[in-house]
C-alpha cells in the first residue's frame, strides 16, 4: 500500500502577538488553567512545525528518495491537533465553567468544512474528466465517505491482499481528517464529563479565582493517559496482524491524538522547564521528526511502536515551546522564522491539494512521473494553496454569521458532496453500462493446443491464439472491442473461496472445504497463495469435468518465500506449518502446488521451500506437480486498456529471461525430485527473437483480457485456458 498522510486542525483568525490563534479561539496572555499558569499563547513555533510536517509529507509523496518515511507528517499533525483542540477546550471550559459543545463544533466547522468541501468538489471534477471511468468513479465513491467524515473506514475495509497494488484514490489523504473528526466527536463529550460531571453549566469558584479544579486536572489526565496506552496497545497488536487496516483505524491511531491532548492537560506543569532542559528537548524532538521520515519506508510496520519516533518527537517540540522565553538557536525560535510561519500558515490547504493534483496528473498520464515532475506539479499545488486561502478559506472563516448559522455549515457540506458525487456517478454508471452490454454478447473462445494430445512431452510452444495476438501488438493493432470481461467489471473478475475455506487476514487456519466433485474419492489437493487462488476456477472445471474433489489448503499474501521463518509476516510461517500437518493428513491422490515464485533476488528461497514441501508430499500422494507461475504484467490492466491511447502494443508486456527467471529453480527443483511441472508461459507469451530469449505477453487474447491486475490472470481467462490446463495437467499426472 502507498501511504498517505492527514492534516490536523488549524487556526481560523488572524489575532495580534497577544492571542492564541487556534481554531478561531482567540485567548487573552492573562487566561489561566486553574489560576496557576497560561492556558495558550500565540505559538509560531506551532506553525513552523506545521511547515515541516506538511513538507515532509509532499516530498515523501513527490517521490523525493531520502524521504520515503515522509508519511509521518500525519503523525505529527495528530499530536498537534490533541494539543490545541484540547487546550481550546480547557481554556474554553475555565472562562466559562462549562464546555460549550455547539461552540467548539461550529468553529470546527468553520475552519474545516469550507476548504474540504472546495477540494472534494474540484478533485471529483477533474476525476471525471481526466481519469478512465473506472478510477473516476472509485475517487467520486470515495468523495462521498470523505464528505461524511468516513474515509478511513472505506479505505480500511477496501485494504484487502487483491486491492493492494491498485493505484491509490486521490480522495486517500482524507482518512486522516475522519480520524480526527470521529475523535473529536467523542471527546469533548468525554472531558465535560471528566471535569464537572454531568451537570456541567454551573461554575465551580474556588479562592484563587480558578474555574477548573486542580483535581479535575488529574482525573482528566488519568482518563486520557488510559485511552492513549489501550489504543496503543491496540496498535502495536494489530500492526502485526493486518498492517492495512490498521493503518487507517481510529481507534489504533487515537493514541497519538491523546498523546498531545495529555500534554496539553500537563502545560501549566511545563511553563516554568529549565531552560537548558527546553533547549535540548527541542531539537531532539526534531531530530527525531526528520530522522523517522528519512529512515522509514514503505515496507517499516506501522503505526505500531514505529510511530512513537515522530509522535514523540511531536510532542518534545511542542513540550518544548511552553516555556516562554527560549534560546535564540532553540528550536522554537528556528520554527518561528517566516518561512515556516507562512508555510505553516497554509498547511492545511497545502495538503488538502497536493495529492489529487499529484494522482490526477499520474492517472491522466498513465505512467509514473519523474521527480522533477513530481517537484513541479508541487509548486503548483502550493500555489494553489495560496489562492484558496487567500480567497476562499479565510474569507469564509472570518465571514460574521449570524446565530445559529453555524450549524447548517455540517449538512449542507455534506449535501454539497453528496449530491455532485451522485450526479457524477449516474453519468459514469451510463457509460460503464454501455461497456458491459456490448461485452455480454462476447463469449470467450475455448483456447485449444493441438500438440496436446500428440505425445507427453511438455507443453512450451505459445497456444496459437497467443501467437496471433502477438503478432497483433507487434503491427500495433487497436485494442479489439468490445472485451470480456468489461474494463469496467475487471477489478470484480476473480475467484473467492466459500466463506470460512481459506484464512483470512492475521489467520493462520481454516476449514478444510469440499470443493468439485464433492461425491468422489480421488482427492486433489490445492496448496499456495493467491497465485493458486486465481486458478481455482479452471482447476474446479476440471474437476468437475474428471470427477476431482478438490481440497484448497490456500492463503492470500503468504507467498512461498514467506513460508519459513519470516519475521516480517509471522503468521505465514504458521500457516504454512499447519498446512502442511494438514495435507500429510488428507493423504491425497495429487497434490497440486502453485505460488508467486518471486523475483531474481527471492526464488533461489521459494525453490528451497518447494524442495521441503515436494518432499514431504511425495511420501502421502500419488503425485506431486507444480504450476509454473505467468511473468508479471508491467502495466496495470484497468488503467491500460481505459488509456486514450490504447493499442495492443501498448498493453503488452516484453519481457527477457531474467522475468520469469523464478520459474526456472522451480522446475529444477520439480525435476530433481521427479514431480510434475506445467509450464504456463505459452498460455501468456511468444518468443518475439530468434536469437534472445524475449517474449511478448499481449494483455488481450482473442478479446479475452488475460489479466486482473500485475500478477492475476482473470476468472475468464483463467476459464478460457480450461484446455490447454486440462492437458498440461494430465500430462504431468501420467508422465
Amino acid at each position: 500500500m502507498r501511504r498517505e498522510s492527514g492534516l490536523g486542525s488549524k487556526r481560523d483568525v488572524q489575532p495580534t502577538r497577544e492571542t492564541s490563534r487556534v481554531d478561531g479561539v482567540g485567548v487573552t496572555a492573562d487566561e489561566r488553567y486553574g489560576g496557576k499558569s497560561r492556558l495558550l499563547r500565540h505559538r509560531d513555533d506551532i506553525q513552523g512545525l506545521r511547515a515541516v510536517a506538511v513538507l515532509l509529507v509532499v516530498l515523501g509523496h513527490a517521490g523525493v528518495s531520502f524521504m520515503k518515511g515522509g508519511y509521518v507528517g500525519v503523525d505529527v499533525f495528530f499530536v498537534l491537533s490533541g494539543f490545541l483542540i484540547t487546550g481550546i477546550l480547557l481554556n474554553g471550559a475555565a472562562k466559562r465553567g462549562y464546555v460549550s459543545l455547539s461552540e467548539f463544533y461550529v468553529r470546527r466547522a468553520r475552519r474545516i468544512l469550507p476548504a474540504a468541501v472546495l477540494t472534494l468538489v474540484v478533485t471529483d471534477i477533474a476525476a471525471f474528466y481526466l481519469l478512465n471511468l473506472v478510477r473516476a468513479r472509485e475517487a467520486v465513491v470515495d468523495s462521498i465517505w470523505a464528505g461524511l467524515f468516513a474515509a478511513n473506514i472505506d479505505f480500511a475495509r477496501s485494504t484487502d491482499y487483491f486491492s493492494s497494488e491498485q493505484p491509490p484514490s486521490p480522495i486517500q489523504h482524507f482518512w486522516s481528517l475522519s480520524v480526527e473528526e470521529q475523535f473529536y466527536l467523542v471527546w469533548p463529550g468525554l472531558l465535560a464529563v471528566v471535569l464537572f460531571g454531568i451537570v456541567a453549566r454551573r461554575r465551580r469558584h474556588k479562592a484563587n479565582g480558578a474555574t477548573i479544579s486542580q483535581t479535575g486536572l488529574f482525573r482528566l489526565l488519568f482518563v486520557i493517559v488510559a485511552i492513549g496506552l489501550a489504543s496503543l496497545a491496540l496498535s502495536i497488536r494489530t500492526t502485526v496482524a493486518d498492517p492495512s487496516a490498521t493503518y487507517f483505524s481510529t481507534y489504533a491511531r487515537v493514541w497519538e491524538l491523546a498523546l498531545g491532548a495529555a500534554l496539553a492537560i500537563a502545560a501549566p506543569q511545563l511553563v516554568r522547564l529549565p531552560r537548558v532542559l527546553s533547549f535540548a528537548a527541542g531539537w531532539l524532538g526534531v531530530v527525531a521528526i526528520v530522522c523517522a521520515g528519512v529512515i522509514f519506508s514503505d515496507s517499516t510496520p506501522f503505526p505500531g511502536y514505529a510511530a512513537l519516533l515522530p509522535t514523540l518527537g511531536a510532542a518534545l517540540v511542542i513540550g518544548a515551546g511552553i516555556r516562554e522565553r527560549q534560546r535564540r538557536a532553540s528550536a522554537s525560535r528556528v520554527l518561528a522564522i517566516a518561512p515556516f510561519r507562512y508555510i505553516g500558515d497554509r498547511s492545511y490547504a497545502f495538503y488538502l491539494w497536493h495529492w489529487p493534483v499529484l494522482i490526477i496528473a499520474a492517472g491522466y498520464a498513465g505512467t509514473d512521473l519523474s521527480l522533477g515532475t513530481n517537484l513541479l506539479l508541487m509548486i503548483g499545488a502550493f500555489m494553489l494553496s495560496v489562492l484558496s486561502y487567500a480567497c476562499f478559506e479565510n474569507p469564509i472563516r472570518q465571514m460574521r454569521w449570524r446565530p445559529g448559522t453555524g450549524a447548517l455549515l455540517w449538512p449542507a457540506s455534506a449535501a454539497t458532496v453528496i449530491v455532485l458525487a451522485t450526479f457524477l456517478i449516474g453519468s459514469l454508471h451510463s457509460k460503464a453500462a454501455r461497456l458491459e452490454a456490448a461485452s455480454a454478447a462476447v463469449h470467450p473462445t475455448q483456447l485449444r493446443d493441438p500438440t496436446l494430445d500428440a505425445s507427453l512431452h511438455r507443453q512450451t510452444k505459445a497456444l496459437p491464439a497467443v501467437v496471433a495476438a502477438v503478432k497483433a501488438a507487434l503491427r500495433g493493432a487497436p485494442i479489439p472491442s468490445p472485451l470480456t470481461p468489461a474494463p469496467s467489471k475487471l477489478l470484480e473478475d476473480l475467484y473467492f473461496f466459500p466463506e470460512g475455506c481459506a484464512p483470512h487476514e492475521g489467520e493462520t487456519s481454516a476449514k478444510i472445504c469440499r470443493l468439485g466433485d464433492t461425491s468422489s474419492a480421488k482427492t486433489l489437493v490445492v496448496m499456495g497463495d493467491s497465485h493458486m487462488q486465481m486458478w481455482m476456477p479452471t482447476i474446479l472445471k476440471m474437476a468437475a469435468a474428471d470427477n476431482w474433489v478438490v481440497l484448497p489448503i490456500v492463503k492470500s499474501a503468504c507467498t512461498p518465500i514467506s513460508w519459513v521463518n519470516y519475521p516480517k509476516k509471522p503468521e505465514c510461517p504458521a500457516w504454512y506449518r499447519w498446512a502442511r500437518a494438514q495435507a500429510k493428513a488428507l493423504r491425497p491422490d495429487v497434490t497440486l502446488i502453485a505460488g508467486d515464485w518471486g523475483t531474481d533476488v527471492d526464488f533461489q528461497k521459494a525453490a528451497h521451500v518447494v524442495n521441503a514441501l515436494t518432499v514431504t508430499m511425495k511420501k502421502v500422494s500419488t503425485s506431486v506437480i507444480v504450476l509454473g507461475d505467468p511473468p508479471r504484467q508491467k502495466r496495470q490492466p484497468v488503467d491500460c486498456l481505459l488509456s486514450r491511447k490504447a493499442t495492443m502494443k501498448t498493453c503488452s508486456t516484453r519481457i527477457t529471461k531474467a522475468d520469469f527467471a523464478g520459474n526456472t529453480p522451480i522446475a529444477a527443483a520439480a525435476k530433481k525430485h521427479h514431480v510434475g511441472f506445467m509450464d504456463t508461459r505459452g498460455w501468456f507469451c511468444a518468443r518475439i527473437s530468434k536469437t534472445k530469449l524475449i517474449f511478448l505477453c499481449p494483455l488481450v487474447v482473442k478479446r479475452t483480457i488475460t489479466r486482473r491486475d500485475f500478477d492475476h490472470i482473470t476468472r475468464t481467462y483463467g476459464l478460457a485456458l480450461f484446455q490447454p490446463f486440462r492437458g498440461a495437467f494430465r500430462q504431468e499426472l501420467f508422465r
